[in-house]
């Protein structure tokens, strides 16, 4: 019975989604007529109602923050996590006003991709390698203009709950290079919202988000290290909380 009613939730869930966003069209199309690199700093806050409208009367979840009065007081910050589910995407947007690095696919899909592009997302075509080049040029833009921008090393969601093994830190070399702080970060529980396998959603889930303050560009001698720290201290985090284990069965029978 929690299968099905995960499935028909899942089914439902994705309308009202729908909706919600065609609502929030509204607050966040009128900025498309400011220029590229100040839009996002106002429209943000309509992609933030948005993933608030899913996360809290759509999915009902229970959110524990920690260290959020860690972010930067200034904006222009990058906020580097694990990737556990779908979910993780709006938890980031609510806690920490940081849109993503997606995949293209997004754009297709009525007022996301629309809303996501004019509030701050960029996104690129994952098999092309001037693409992903492109993408580092893109945010430096964005975050030098003092919006908050969210980016998930591994690359896509884990499968299997652990961390992934292969990474791509080169966003984060760069933000060493320019001066720009980087936020390590760890979401935890999403899985069980929305899990990697099948199609389902279970409302009511505990979740979390946990961020640390970024580190000292100045105790690195290079960008590489840098990231390479950063990232061993998201994957710190993660273990702390779990989040580098298998998948246990969420849905039931």
């Amino acid at each position: 019975m929690r299968r099905v009613f995960g499935l028909l939730f899942a089914v439902g869930g994705a309308l009202i989604t729908l909706g919600f966003a065609f609502a929030v069209t509204f607050l966040i199309v009128p900025f498309a007529v400011l220029p590229r690199g100040r839009r996002e700093r106002y429209a943000i806050h309509g992609a933030r109602c948005f993933a608030w409208l899913v996360l809290r009367p759509l999915l009902w979840l229970r959110i524990e923050r920690v260290g959020l009065e860690k972010l930067p007081r200034e904006g222009g910050y990058l906020v580097l996590s694990n990737h556990r589910s779908w979910i993780d995407v709006p938890l980031l947007i609510l806690c920490t006003a940081s849109q993503g690095i997606s995949k293209k696919e997004v754009t297709y899909i009525p007022f996301f991709g629309m809303n996501g592009r004019i509030s701050g997302a960029i996104f690129f075509d994952r098999t092309k390698k001037m693409d992903r080049a492109r993408v580092v040029s893109d945010a430096l833009f964005l975050l030098r203009s003092r919006s908050n921008l969210h980016v998930f090393p591994e690359g896509t969601r884990t499968r299997d709950g652990r961390i992934g093994s292969r990474i791509y830190l080169r966003l984060v070399q760069t933000c060493w290079e320019n001066g720009i702080e980087v936020v390590p970060a760890c979401v935890w529980g999403t899985e069980a919202v929305v899990p990697s396998a099948g199609i389902y959603a279970m409302p009511g889930q505990p979740v979390g988000i946990e961020v640390e303050t970024p580190l000292d560009r100045a105790a690195f001698p290079d960008g590489e290290a840098y990231a390479e720290a950063t990232w061993a201290k998201v994957v710190e985090m993660a273990r702390r909380r779990g989040c580098d284990q298998p998948f246990r069965e969420t849905t039931g029978a």
